[in-house]
């Protein structure tokens, strides 16, 4: 996926991701920019994304994005991106609570079946 189309949809929808982080470690999220999705559960988090978009940019490949799980501003590598499910624009809170259990559901299956890191070794 390109970036300008993970960052565009990312601003109005939501979207489980799968990543790989810099470390190798992989990391399941439910994450958007939507601002009204944000706020049905966090409030305004303007600031906490905007402290990572300050890091986070087309040349550098990184998105930022909020963590509807964690409730904290994260950012990936769109390089890095295994997997994307997109959810939709989640207007209400009864909408974010469905999505948010079905992503837990399925954070805990996938991680109990699939690796947790990619190491060299399994690359060859």
């Amino acid at each position: 996926m390109e970036y300008t189309e993970a960052y565009r949809r990312l601003t109005y929808e939501t979207a489980t991701l799968i990543f790989m982080k810099k470390n190798g470690d992989i990391r399941v999220m439910l994450g958007t920019r939507n601002m009204a999705t944000i706020a049905l559960h966090y409030g305004f988090q303007g600031k906490a994304l905007g402290g990572h978009d300050n890091r986070c940019n087309i040349k550098n490949g990184n998105i930022a994005v909020f963590d509807l799980f964690l409730g904290e501003a994260r950012s990936f590598h769109i390089d890095r991106l295994i997997s994307v499910e997109w959810h939709g624009e989640i207007k209400t809170t009864e909408e974010l609570d469905s999505v948010a259990k079905e992503f837990n559901d399925f954070k805990s299956k996938y991680e109990a079946s699939e690796p947790h890191a990619i190491t060299m070794d399994m690359l060859d």
